[in-house]
């Protein structure tokens, strides 16, 4: 599969995806693609959403054994703060314009599993192509040429909402700061199954701007 080598040329790391009809497989076909393609050299898999795993009838892990086991669960019903969405960024894409893995790994480590008054998404970008989507989360940041774009208030759903702009930032600990000055606003006047963008809408962005450089 020379599609999987190293570009000497140019230095750019090559890809492979493979089609998986409905993202659905069995953990046999699961394992042979993992053992085929680390035997073709892959050294990194970038998973574009969770990974569910399925049992037919004999019910899920106990949540004795599902404690045992080395990888936390993830938790799709409580108000919390979600796992960060990222895109490839330096995976393997090369356009991002700021580093993003260490500062959603960063964000993740900080705010995963915070209770909040309704659940919460941050969503990462590399670069202007969005592939992450930040403008439909509720915290969505962008990389840019000058530093870091925060955005606040996305939503998809049955009521979607674009994510207004509140400023770029040059630092990963800048964009931090910031991103906890939001979760402290939203834990303050957030009303219990309304998302942050709902509460925006009704109080104004100039009411959230007057909280961040008050704090």
């Amino acid at each position: 599969m020379d599609e999987n080598k190293k570009d000497k040329k140019t230095g750019r790391k090559t890809t492979y995806s493979p089609y998986i009809p409905q993202g659905v497989f069995s953990i046999g076909e699961l394992l042979e693609l993992v053992e085929t393609l680390k035997n073709e050299g892959a050294k990194t898999v970038k998973l574009g959403g969770e990974m569910v795993f399925v049992w037919d009838e004999t019910g899920p892990l106990s949540g004795e054994k599902a404690e045992k086991l080395r990888w936390d669960a993830n938790d799709f019903k409580a108000k919390h703060i979600r796992p960060v969405k990222l895109c490839s960024a330096e995976t393997f894409c090369q356009n991002f314009k700021q580093p993003v893995i260490s500062l959603a790994a960063k964000l993740d480590e900080k705010f995963r599993k915070a209770p909040v008054p309704s659940k919460l998404v941050i969503g990462v970008a590399g670069c202007h192509r969005s592939c992450s989507e930040p403008a439909t989360k509720d915290i969505g940041i962008m990389a840019c040429t000058d530093g870091y774009e925060i955005m606040v208030g996305g939503a998809a759903g049955l009521r979607p909402m674009i994510a207004k702009s509140i400023g770029t930032f040059k630092t990963e600990e800048e964009t931090i700061e910031i991103v906890e000055k939001v979760i402290a606003y939203f834990k303050k006047d957030g009303r219990q199954s309304v998302r942050l963008g709902r509460l925006l809408e009704k109080n104004g962005i100039d009411h959230l701007l007057k909280f961040l450089k008050a704090r």
